[in-house]
């Protein structure tokens, strides 16, 4: 009967959680700043999917034009690398990894891969879109997908962030970055 109970218990847990749903350890804005070598603001401006060199994953890179280096430095145009994208009719759809969009306007904490690309550090956790208000504001928006799921370190839900002014997230991370001894500029 127990067995039974568990069993039942299970398939119900397992009902919970979407397919295709990724789950990301949730990170806060200290976490995001201390675990990038950079955050900049800047422009996609080019965008190719490939093939790893294994033939096994697709991975796409994004060349972003850097048009302030909120901490760290980077050069003006830096290549940015993520899971998931479109070669020739095959898709991958990597739910809560960055997905990037040419002349988008975004935010990115960025950490260095072994081949001198750039990832996206805390995955969507620190990739922000630039989007105009009403009132033609800059406003930073998270990217974190429906498929994406944070949690806690005691297996909590995380928070999801939250939509702010482009200035705001800025001088938050500036200030993060100095208590922390990272600030460079």
């Amino acid at each position: 009967m127990r067995r039974l109970m568990f069993m039942a218990l299970l398939a119900v847990g397992l009902g919970i959680v979407p397919a295709g749903a990724s789950t990301f350890l949730a990170l806060d804005q200290g976490e995001l700043v201390q675990g990038s070598a950079a955050v900049i603001q800047g422009k996609v401006i080019q965008i190719n999917s490939f093939w790893d060199p294994t033939g096994s994953v697709v991975m796409t890179e994004a060349l972003v034009e850097v048009h302030d280096k909120i901490v760290g430095n980077v050069p003006s145009v830096v290549a940015v690398q993520t899971f998931g994208g479109m070669v020739g009719d095959f898709y991958v759809e990597a739910h809560g990894f960055p997905k990037f969009k040419v002349n988008e306007k975004v935010i990115l904490f960025l950490e260095p891969e072994k081949d001198g690309a750039m990832r996206v550090a805390g995955y969507q956790q620190g990739h922000f879109r630039i989007r105009q208000d009403k009132a033609g504001r800059e406003i930073a928006v998270p990217t974190l997908d429906l498929g994406a799921h944070l949690l806690t370190k005691d297996g909590r839900p995380g928070p999801r962030q939250q939509a702010m002014p482009v200035d705001s997230l800025k001088d938050q991370i500036r200030t993060t970055a100095a208590r922390a001894g990272l600030l460079t500029q």
